[in-house]
């Protein structure tokens, strides 16, 4: 028989113990708190920075011919800041992409050796970013003579930034009360093997061919759930100890250039923009104009979200914002009205994908700087698919209501009504016109375009309709610094592996390959249609736009593809991703909005993702569809 006395000692001493576990779980909460203030205030700070000085160089130019000679290089110095900072904040929050239905259905302990490993790649590239920063600021030397301040203080950011992110990877374990050995275990490995490939050279990857290691190295970090990000950081490091191909602190740099171009400011002012019309009740605005227009249309809810998204995308360019904002504003509304949840969300789903198709789009803008186009072409070019691909959407809808009975024909709305919902969404429709006939006739750039959208939508929200104060001012501007970092990341790390990319001449590879199956550009048009459909069911759209465009481009240009038709073709095709399991995103995001369960929506998907298909074939098949317009214009000039 126990002793009472010892069980009592015992229980007591368990007892304890759990309570020392609350107290550390605690301490590690408030700890990362503090953190994330003062790591999201300054990306905050330094995106609030970089609009101040686009804006000042605006005013400058416009308003007294004077330019300011260093606006361009602060913003930039600026943006690599907002950039690496999402390092330790996706580290935080998650929010890194990545591919997650290969490892879901393995058995626990599997899974959880699987997580481990994919912390490990994660911290390695952490840590070799680290010393690769690290050593990039030792080598750099002199002054830059346009701000007056030494080199290296433009990658200062980057190890400090690294430093964080490991420290969040470690602890992170403890305040979730997840397996909170895992991560700090990860992180020594790590440190342990950049010790074994360099200094301790116990590792060696020399004599392999260095495209086939960074292929390998990065599809086996993607399936095990590694953040794109990191996968294809890793994948050129590793690629480098097979062939020296960039040594660590080239890496770096490569990433620096690669995601510090004037073009890419546009981005997060983009992004910005759009936080702030969210934030401002200018959306509301849109759909009730959108309401009025349509909403007498059999499945008239469902039109004025196909609707309000295309109108959206004048503004904003960003698909996952519209996603949410949708689910929040529309898919409620839906339901009460007799739609289903899962048709609901996947209206919204599916009429997400214009804001990345119509300008500005922030994929657009990607696939611009990758390919080394003209913005303001391929915008252009966005313009009637996007139109198509709505009025594709909005048949389909038609058809679809009949036959289910949904959104049963209301009054049209009067003119009177339509007059007021116009003059109401007028502020907003304007700012749309304005940014892209002012990039097309060559009034502004992209980047000023951003800025003057920033400012615009702010002074409305803020001054005009007295929508936020100036804490939701700044909670609404630090959200979008850490989106516009995610996005900056992932291009920076995309760099170095397109210069692998190019240096190992895969492209000339791809081109060869599809040479031997067609000489017919429909042929390949058809072929890489199907490999982008695929790959975008499993990539994230910036990703799939950074890796797919080298590859692909080069092919279609040889067979005499129009660049700027295919460019449109290639996000049109990737946006479905989003829309197809296993990683859907933006029916992932409606679902979390709306509380509604993915397979619901991803079964009331079809017939919409037919409809965009049709879309697709025919902008695929019919250049003049995305080039009409700008042929139009161009003879104006």
């Amino acid at each position: 028989m126990d002793d009472p006395s010892t069980s009592g000692r015992t229980d007591a001493s368990r007892l304890k113990g759990v309570g020392r576990a609350a107290g550390v779980q605690r301490a590690v909460k408030r700890a990362l708190g503090w953190m994330d203030e003062i790591v999201g205030g300054i990306a905050a700070l330094a995106l609030l920075a970089l609009i101040a000085v686009v804006f000042a160089n605006v005013i400058g130019r416009y308003g007294f011919n004077s330019s300011l000679t260093w606006a361009s290089e602060a913003a930039q110095w600026l943006f690599i800041c907002v950039i690496f900072l999402a390092i330790p904040l996706a580290h935080r929050s998650r929010m890194h992409m990545s591919i997650s239905f290969l490892v879901d259905p393995l058995p626990r302990p599997v899974k959880e050796v699987t997580h481990f490993v994919a912390e490990l790649v994660v911290a390695l590239s952490t840590v070799m970013l680290l010393f690769g920063g690290t050593f990039l600021i030792q080598a750099v030397g002199g002054t830059n003579h346009v701000l007056n301040l030494p080199v290296w203080v433009k990658f200062a950011t980057i190890p400090v930034s690294c430093i964080l992110g490991l420290t969040y990877l470690a602890v992170r374990g403890f305040e979730e009360d997840r397996a909170p050995w895992r991560a700090p275990l990860a992180v020594l490995a790590a440190f342990a093997l950049y010790w074994a490939f360099n200094d301790g050279a116990l590792i060696s990857l020399r004599g392999f061919d260095p495209g086939w290691i960074m292929a390998l190295c990065f599809i086996a970090a993607m399936a095990i759930g590694t953040p794109v990000a990191f996968a294809m950081v890793f994948s050129a490091f590793m690629a480098n100890e097979a062939g020296g191909v960039l040594p660590p602190a080239a890496v770096v740099q490569n990433m620096v250039n690669g995601s510090s171009k004037f073009l890419l400011l546009a981005i997060p002012l983009f992004i910005a923009a759009g936080a702030l019309m969210n934030a401002g009740g200018l959306t509301s605005r849109l759909m009730n104009f959108a309401f009025a227009l349509v909403g007498h249309f059999r499945g008239g809810f469902a039109q004025v979200n196909v609707l309000s998204s295309g109108l959206y995308a004048g503004i904003s360019g960003s698909s996952y914002s519209e996603a949410a904002l949708g689910a929040k504003l529309l898919v409620t509304q839906m339901v009460k009205r007799g739609y289903t949840a899962g048709f609901s969300c996947a209206v919204t789903a599916a009429s997400a994908t214009l804001p990345n198709v119509i300008p500005p789009s922030v994929a657009l803008l990607i696939l611009a700087a990758v390919s080394n186009q003209s913005v303001g072409s391929l915008w252009l070019a966005g313009v009637m698919p996007g139109i198509l691909m709505g009025l594709c959407l909005m048949l389909c809808i038609y058809a679809v209501s009949r036959r289910h009975g949904y959104g049963a024909a209301v009054a049209r709305a009067t003119g009177a009504e339509r007059w007021r919902a116009f003059v109401g969404a007028l502020p907003v429709l304007l700012l749309a016109v304005l940014i892209i006939g002012g990039i097309r006739f060559g009034v502004v750039t992209p980047t000023e375009a951003g800025v003057l959208a920033v400012v615009y939508t702010g002074f409305l929200g803020l001054a005009v309709y007295r929508a936020y104060d100036g804490v939701t001012l700044w909670q609404t501007l630090r959200a979008a610094a850490v989106d516009a970092a995610m996005v900056g990341l992932l291009i920076g790390a995309a760099a170095p592996f397109t210069f692998i990319l190019a240096t190992e001449q895969v492209p000339q590879t791809v081109i060869e390959l599809a040479a031997r199956i067609s000489q017919e550009p429909w042929v390949v048009l058809l072929i890489a249609n199907i490999l982008m459909l695929f790959f975008g069911m499993f990539m994230d759209i910036g990703a799939a736009v950074l890796i797919l465009t080298p590859l692909l481009m080069p092919v279609m240009v040889e067979l005499g593809v129009d660049p700027v038709h295919f460019g449109i073709v290639i996000v049109m095709n990737l946006m479905l991703g989003g829309l197809t399991p296993p990683v859907g995103m933006l029916v992932f995001i409606t679902g979390a909005v709306s509380r509604t369960p993915a397979h619901e929506t991803f079964k009331a998907m079809t017939p919409l993702l037919c409809a965009l298909i049709v879309a697709l074939m025919l902008t695929t098949y019919i250049p003049d569809i995305a080039l009409g317009l700008g042929q139009l214009l161009a003879g104006f000039d």
